[in-house]
């Protein structure tokens, strides 16, 4: 076997999201691609997993891809505010302290109805009940 046809090996195992092991039991590598998220399950992968494993993996990965979906859209809501904000004449700096306090009132404001809307149902259950 030529050093090219173990580096395809190589390779080809690295980018598997399980292999397996030498008592026959099934074990996730756990490789990712190059965004960090977990790599798409293969035909080999889904031959050796069961449907539970596999459905669970794929649950994970989703997961994951949501995960950073949200990131890069914070991160594109906050430049947005960002560029508002030098351009009104503020500071970068000041900027994210800014963009803090407006999320902590966002979540103060969310935490508020929450309450409330546990307070208000709470209150229709107990006079349903009585």
């Amino acid at each position: 076997m030529s050093r090219a046809d173990v580096w395809r090996m190589l390779e080809k195992e690295q980018s598997q999201a399980s292999r397996l092991r030498a008592d026959g039991r099934v074990e996730l590598t756990g490789a990712t691609d190059e965004n960090g998220v977990l790599v798409e399950l293969s035909a080999y992968d889904i031959e050796r997993m069961g449907r539970e494993e596999t459905e669970n993996y794929q649950e994970r990965r989703r997961q994951q891809i949501a995960q950073k979906e949200a990131k890069r859209a914070e991160e594109g809501r906050f430049e947005q505010f960002e560029d508002a904000f030098v351009n009104e004449g503020g500071s970068k700096g000041d900027a994210r302290a800014a963009y803090r306090a407006m999320k902590n009132q966002e979540a103060e404001r969310a935490a508020r109805l929450a309450d409330e809307e546990a307070r208000q149902l709470h209150q229709s259950t107990t006079r349903a009940a009585i």
